[in-house]
């Protein structure tokens, strides 16, 4: 399992993570910003990292 981290303070909650995300990983939390709720789901295509606009979002198989 991937170990993924969203920097909230980073987070513009632009939704590109939830949208692009394969495996629904990332939900929207109470705040608006990106919570990755099923990260055993995730299949490691690192496409969220690559697409958040911001670099908020980091899984450990990515780097």
């Amino acid at each position: 399992m991937a170990f993924i981290v969203v920097d909230k303070d980073k987070c513009t909650s632009c939704g590109e993570c939830i949208n692009v995300c394969p495996a629904s990983v990332y939900e929207f939390d109470d705040d608006e910003k990106s919570e990755p709720v099923n990260p055993e789901e995730c299949i490691e295509c690192c496409s969220c990292v690559e697409v958040c606009p911001v670099g908020a979002i980091k899984v450990d198989v990515c780097e």
